[in-house]
């Protein structure tokens, strides 16, 4: 955390400086990011995390560029199919930058953000004393609590980028929510379905998963949605995670390339993303319950079976999602869970079946 300099600064200091910040052309997107209390001080750690990014200028760039994702995912001829897959796949042609330092502003208070990395991405930690930071909680229908800031840049630019941290008690029970096919219609296993799905149809939730995270949540559950998803879909996904009424949430992405939309070849890339991002999770919250949901298309049993067997107890339970032919066997998705107590993992069709789990 680099908080702003209270003395004006020398001549080289403000080039260096301006050459650091938010440009017009370039935008900012603060990921759903959250907090975690600390007795030690009585304060809050809060994480802030997101991109700075321009788009393309390179109209010869993007056209190739463009071209290639649509020998890729051969979207369909009807108006609002192209309109989507385009909308979708600029996502991908945009430039992070490195090197900025966007400053922000959270309870009354201005703070400098770390240097975004190559790939334009930033992610820091910022302390406030929990007595300073109490007015400034909101809470949501379901009793959560919430902190919002926004984006200090010079006064000539009047734009306003604005995120939210959650805060999070450190006992509890959180869940962590796979995404395709899990609660979306993604269809992994067929590549054909998985680019449509992805790139060309509206996102469609599985039935029943989003009323039963209603349910969860109602109980005061908190949620983390970590998923193999490409970061470009973030706003795509916030906004469907949104329409669709599932729970607010942290997300947790990957990064990819595009020829990565090519063949097969970061399945164990995405495996071990997905672990870093919730073994994080479940070191940055020792004391809390965590609850694992995913399917059976891809590695999920296998990933969250090894987590499990890492971290004991904290892993309250493993719901797999049966997602039918094509995916791992029952058989192979039980044997990746075995070395648990049979009440501690459950393989289910219809998310009815989970209703009494918390």
């Amino acid at each position: 955390m680099i908080s702003f300099m209270s003395k004006p600064f020398s001549p080289r200091q403000e080039k260096k400086t301006a050459a650091r910040e938010v440009q017009p052309r370039e935008m900012v997107v603060f990921y759903r990011s959250c907090g975690n209390y600390s007795p030690l001080g009585d304060c809050w750690h809060l994480q802030i995390r997101g991109s700075i990014f321009a788009a393309s200028h390179s109209r010869i760039r993007k056209g190739v560029l463009l071209q290639l994702f649509k020998r890729i995912v051969k979207p369909e001829n009807a108006i609002d199919v192209r309109r989507r897959f385009h909308d979708r796949a600029r996502l991908f042609l945009q430039d992070g930058k490195k090197g900025r330092s966007v400053p922000i502003a959270i309870a009354e208070q201005s703070f400098r953000l770390s240097d975004t990395l190559p790939n334009g991405q930033f992610e820091t930690t910022i302390t406030i004393p929990a007595a300073e930071l109490e007015a400034s909680i909101q809470v949501d229908h379901y009793g959560r609590r919430f902190v919002q800031f926004c984006t200090r840049l010079p006064e000539a630019d009047s734009r306003l980028f604005t995120g939210e941290v959650e805060l999070i008690s450190p006992e509890g029970v959180s869940l962590i929510s796979d995404i395709d096919d899990t609660i979306k219609v993604s269809n992994v296993q067929n590549r054909r379905e998985l680019l449509a799905n992805t790139f060309t149809r509206e996102f469609q939730s599985i039935d029943g998963m989003r009323e039963l995270y209603q349910q969860w949540a109602k109980s005061g559950v908190h949620f983390h949605y970590v998923s193999a998803s490409p970061w470009p879909l973030y706003s795509p996904l916030v906004d469907w995670l949104s329409t669709d009424s599932f729970p607010t949430g942290t997300l947790h992405l990957r990064h990819v390339r595009l020829r990565d939309f090519r063949g097969d070849r970061t399945r164990e890339a995405a495996f071990r993303s997905k672990q870093l991002a919730i073994e994080t999770l479940l070191r940055l919250y020792p004391h809390r319950q965590f609850v694992f949901c995913g399917d059976s298309g891809e590695r999920d049993a296998e990933l969250y079976g090894e987590v499990a067997r890492q971290f004991g107890q904290q892993v309250r339970h493993i719901a797999i999602r049966n997602c039918g032919h094509g995916a791992t066997s029952l058989e192979t998705v039980a044997a990746r869970l075995a070395h648990l107590p049979d009440s501690r993992w459950s393989i289910f069709n219809d998310p009815r079946e989970l209703n009494g789990l918390l």
